[in-house]
């Protein structure tokens, strides 16, 4: 097996291992132990360090993908680059500080009505940035090292784990609700420590400085890639988690807490993709260098066609036993159904594009990518503005989900009329055939009582879709993954 299907089955077997913890923590702990305002109170402190965890890195991590290739040399300690990149990481958490502590007052009073409790809790914003950036470099960094499973361990199953742990505590009352607020900023903070004293272990943590390393040309390459990075980072950042702060903002923190965990069904869609995707970039990168445009094209096909299988057998089984989720969550969630058909439709569309913004990150067009974010983000905010008004986090998750169409539709046609890149062919068409027939007969199945119902359901999802792509060899890699676990 070659190196993206084996770390991806590797980092999926992790996700979902993950997604078991997050599962039962989400769908029964949240919904029965805690008010839909901590929920809402934990969704936001999320997305606020995602977002300044991002912006204030100043698009280094765009430096390191793109470039870390030119810098790359395990002898040399990499010629010094985490020596700049830790400087830029001193600045940016500085600049942040600065900002914090600017803002801090208009965010509380902003805050103090709807959203009491985010008030109370906004000093975690400063300890949640500092790791958040940690994290977010150092990945991407190890992503490098061609080891995209690692961060995959420490963000989607060692936090999803620990996460459970601390609200079980919570549920058996052995800490209090300010312990708990605190406890879960503390495990969103770990996984930044864990993964840099991963990477001092290997040996891969060298601070010595080898600034002669970087001519003119390297530097400059920097400054734009840089520039473009940040920009680029803001914009795609912003608008995956800028939902929950318009919807705290235009309703309140209660109407956070039900998006929030109806964001995260819509998004179990997605999990498959991070791993791939993730070491896919790497490759991605060295074959620009190389500028060898059929690996690209092979990658490119393949990262569409599998994504959309897996996403699209997720998305059914998720979809297929709404009315079960419903069930789970309770009366406080039912208007959570269309969030999650919508949140879902569009992440499957995302996979279904595949790894074209990795593509084009990576070649010499780099730059025009920020014409596309600069249109999704006025796209995105204009959605939310009008659709939050008139459907509530419904029209959130309609504004994501339009944001995601309108910025895979145009991924797709730049790299189709530059580069000649065009994924799609009948095999697609097969895929689209296999789902329509497999939730039409799952939709057949009589309604039972909950268990045994999600149990039918689901198998029989199960039995149709995965022999009908298998012996259809609608994709070569997942039928040579089947026919290795076979041998």
């Amino acid at each position: 097996m070659g190196i993206i299907i084996k770390q991806s089955i590797k980092g999926s077997i992790w996700s979902y291992l993950g997604v078991v913890f997050g599962f039962v923590t989400t769908t029964y702990l949240y919904t029965q132990y805690l008010t839909t305002e901590v929920v809402g109170l934990f969704g936001l402190l999320a997305a606020y360090s995602a977002l300044t965890g991002q912006l204030f890195l100043f698009g280094f991590q765009g430096v390191t993908s793109r470039l870390f290739p030119y810098f790359r040399n395990p002898a040399n300690k990499h010629n010094g680059f985490l020596f700049v990149a830790s400087l830029t990481f001193i600045i940016g958490f500085s600049v942040f500080l600065v900002s914090y502590y600017s803002f801090k007052p208009i965010l509380i009073a902003s805050n103090l009505e709807k959203s009491a409790l985010f008030a109370n809790y906004v000093y975690l914003l400063v300890p949640l940035t500092f790791f958040s950036m940690a994290f977010i470099f150092l990945d991407n960094y190890n992503r490098l090292l061609y080891d995209a499973v690692t961060g995959t361990f420490f963000q989607e199953f060692v936090q999803r784990a620990l996460l459970f742990l601390i609200v079980l505590c919570y549920a058996f009352k052995l800490i209090l609700l300010h312990q708990l607020i605190l406890a879960f900023a503390t495990v969103l903070c770990l996984k930044g420590l864990f993964i840099f004293f991963f990477l001092l272990q290997k040996g891969e943590i060298n601070f010595r400085p080898k600034l002669d390393f970087i001519d003119q040309k390297l530097k400059k390459e920097m400054w734009s890639v840089a520039l473009y990075g940040v920009l680029a980072s803001l914009g795609s950042i912003f608008v995956f988690n800028i939902d929950k702060i318009f919807i705290n903002q235009m309703l309140d923190l209660s109407n956070t807490g039900v998006y929030t965990i109806a964001f995260y069904f819509g998004t179990l869609v997605v999990i498959p993709s991070r791993p791939l995707l993730k070491i896919s970039g790497t490759l991605i990168a060295e074959a620009w260098k190389k500028n060898d445009i059929e690996h690209i094209k092979d990658i490119y096909y393949k990262s569409c066609i599998n994504q959309f299988i897996i996403g699209g057998f997720l998305f059914l089984g998720i979809w297929a036993n709404i009315d079960n989720i419903l069930t789970i969550l309770g009366p406080d969630y039912q208007q959570s159904k269309w969030v999650i058909f919508f949140v879902g439709l569009g992440y499957l569309f995302d996979m279904l594009t595949g790894a074209n913004g990795l593509v084009i990150s990576y070649s010499k067009y780099y730059r025009v990518a920020l014409i596309f974010i600069g249109i999704l983000v006025l796209l995105v905010v204009l959605l939310l503005y009008l659709l939050i008004p008139l459907w509530g986090i419904v029209g959130a998750a309609i504004a994501i989900s339009g944001a995601l169409l309108m910025n895979n539709l145009m991924k797709f046609l730049f790299l189709k009329v530059k580069y000649g890149l065009q994924p799609f062919d009948y095999k697609f068409l097969i895929a689209i055939l296999v789902l329509a027939v497999t939730y039409t007969v799952a939709f057949l199945v009589p309604k039972m009582s909950l268990i045994p119902d999600i149990l039918v359901r689901s198998t029989v999802l199960g039995i149709i879709y995965l022999p009908t792509i298998y012996f259809s060899k609608v994709s070569e890699d997942i039928n040579n993954l089947i026919a290795f676990f076979k041998k």
